[in-house]
């Protein structure tokens, strides 16, 4: 179906609805990001099942700054695609304001995404077990890892230059929505990086997917290698299901809040209220309502629903529905530091897009070939243990990693676990951009990526991917279109900016490190302007010069009992709700290593079949 076909049927449905102001469906989905979407998809297998999906920005199925995988910068800061959320000032990281890019179009932020396919490993999953979510494990989760994916195998001269032989064909999916693949255009840096890593006795040790092997490696791309387009929630899961007539799509609609009700004294969903033009529709859920809205709009739209902290609803004047002071607490999100490095003449970096006909020829050459630097985005991975970055004879005092400036309840528990896995899970992801970037601009992300500097540069980047410190994301109106107070609280805790210390100096390491020493000017040595050499004297100055987030928020409406803070409980039913459920990132209760978007498809296909067996 076409988008015009697609956008006349929504706007069909959208006008069925505001004149009849009593539409009813079986479930409503608030939310068409890329939880919502698989959701909507899997729901709808049954045609006797009607579905609405409710998404505040546009359908943009055939808009090539989406799909082309090198124009993704292109789109933050951008109303048309970017929400463009920031924090609150940072105390810890001189004050600094973060800007928080998430996806406001259908697809939500896998639209918007760098396409890194990674995945948790097996006890960052078995941990959210221990935390009290009966029948969560690696083993329970995985076959939906598999369903969410379509792998395609990589030529053998893409295969032995970026030296994927690690991968195991089995552990991927063969015939799932999210069509995944390594890039088939690529410099010698990409090439050079599992070989620099080798150098250092730290190749890949197996296939990450297997939730355990740690190394440096080429990672997978959400990529459609037939197309050289990005793979997404909405050309994956909604676009081969839009035509079903169960299926309804409302898109530049606003939730404005989930419709509850008493029921015996108990509290029931019986459906949302959105906004559209001025306009507030009400649709009716016979079965469900289900908040999709992401890691800072899931607990937003519980809050506007009276779900919520009492003290914090009566300030705003929302009646109380159910007390319950987690949500939007147990914030977490991965932060990285930046190292950049000028590149040897004539090495390919995306710098080179400055000069307008050198993107000119590259843009055309995409439309004509779908091929060079703008049908792939960067694949450079490491995922790396403490022990491997910082020695055997490193190890952080059980006494710090208890400290906690978080009043979250049930965080002790968390730390506990996190503290135990240090020697032996990854604590680092270490990546490149093949470009500069200009760290001073946390809070502008289109300044970030932008750099202006003459010259090319390779940037790697050090991510602690188990941070201790934990935030919030709350409210500051009862009006939904005003952003909520987004506080992640970087570096709160003081490990974090200890791990991260670790990092950055090992990182540092790989820059001198052949073969992609050999890429880089003076072997590593000559930084891009504004950065320095890092020693163990100056290198925590520099974390709270450079920290940057990898915009990777979870954990604000987490999954776990009510009397440790949940939101959720193990099937993603909101406590003290009947009919509601929240599916999205903000479900996590521990952030997991790497990036997060394949957990997010995994954890809705489970989602989706615990919603069918309740049906």
């Amino acid at each position: 179906m076409h988008v015009s076909s697609l956008l006349t049927a929504s706007w069909v449905a959208f006008a069925v609805c505001v004149a009849s102001q009593a539409a009813s469906f079986d479930y409503i989905i608030a939310g068409g990001g890329t939880a919502g979407l698989v959701l909507a998809a899997r729901l709808t297998e049954n045609p006797d099942i009607t579905v609405a999906v409710i998404e505040a920005g546009e359908n943009r199925l055939s808009d090539l700054t989406i799909l082309a995988p090198g124009l993704l910068t292109a789109l933050y800061t951008d109303p048309n695609y970017d929400w463009d959320f920031h924090t609150v000032p940072q105390t810890n990281v001189n004050n600094k304001v973060y800007a928080q890019p998430r996806g406001k179009v259908l697809g939500g932020s896998s639209a918007i995404n760098f396409l890194f396919w990674t995945h948790p490993s097996q006890k960052d999953i078995n941990n959210w077990g221990t935390l009290g979510n009966a029948n969560w494990t690696w083993n329970a989760l995985k076959p939906y890892f598999k369903k969410s994916e379509q792998y395609v195998a990589p030529s053998p001269q893409v295969e032995s230059d970026l030296q994927t032989q690690y991968i195991v064909p089995g552990s991927h999916g063969n015939s799932g929505p999210v069509k995944t693949g390594f890039p088939d255009w690529y410099s010698e840096l990409t090439e050079a990086w599992p070989r620099t890593f080798a150098n250092r006795g730290l190749a890949v040790n197996g296939d990450p997917k297997d939730g355990l092997a740690l190394g440096g490696y080429t990672n997978l791309l959400n990529l459609d290698l037939s197309s050289h387009t990005r793979s997404y929630a909405a050309t994956a899961y909604y676009a081969p299901n839009s035509a079903r007539p169960n299926l309804s799509l409302f898109t530049g609609s606003l939730v404005k809040k989930v419709v509850t009700t008493s029921v015996g004294g108990q509290i029931v969903a019986t459906g949302i209220q959105f906004i559209k033009d001025g306009t507030t529709t009400t649709l009716t859920a016979t079965k469900e309502v289900i908040v999709s809205a992401g890691a800072y709009g899931s607990p937003q739209i519980l809050e506007l629903s009276g779900i919520g902290k009492p003290s914090l609803l009566n300030q705003h004047g929302i009646p109380v529905v159910v007390n319950n002071p987690g949500v939007g607490e147990n914030l977490q999100d991965h932060v990285y530091v930046p190292l950049g490095f000028e590149v040897n003449p004539g090495i390919f970096t995306l710098d080179s897009f400055r000069d307008g006909p050198v993107f000119d020829a590259a843009f055309q050459e995409y439309l004509v070939n779908q091929t060079g630097p703008i049908s792939v985005s960067g694949a450079s991975s490491a995922l790396l243990s403490l022990r491997q970055i910082a020695g055997n004879n490193y190890n952080p005092s059980a006494s710090t990693a208890a400290s906690t400036v978080s009043s979250f309840i049930g965080l002790g528990l968390q730390h506990a676990l996190q503290y135990q896995d240090l020697s032996t899970e990854a604590v680092a992801q270490e990546l490149t951009l093949g470009a500069g970037i200009t760290p001073v601009w946390q809070n502008n992300t289109k300044k970030l990526f932008g750099n202006e500097l003459e010259g090319n540069y390779l940037s790697l980047l050090g991510v602690l991917e188990h941070p201790f410190s934990r935030g919030s994301s709350h409210i500051k109106s009862s009006d939904p279109a005003v952003y909520p107070a987004i506080n992640p609280n970087y570096l709160s805790h003081p490990l974090d900016i200890e791990i991260l210390s670790k990092i950055v100096l090992h990182l540092q390491t790989i820059a001198t490190t052949a073969p992609l020493s050999n890429l880089l000017k003076g072997n590593g040595t000559v930084y891009q302007e504004g950065y320095h050499k890092i020693t163990p004297a100056n290198v925590k100055a520099w974390i709270k010069t450079a920290l940057q987030s990898e915009f990777h928020p979870s954990g604000t409406c987490s999954m776990l009992p009510r009397a440790l803070g949940g939101v959720v409980d193990e099937r993603f039913k909101v406590h003290g709700v009947k009919k509601l459920r929240v599916v999205d990132a903000s479900v996590f209760p521990l952030l997991v290593r790497a990036n997060i978007q394949s957990l997010v498809y995994a954890v809705a296909e489970r989602a989706a079949d615990f919603i069918k067996e309740d049906q």
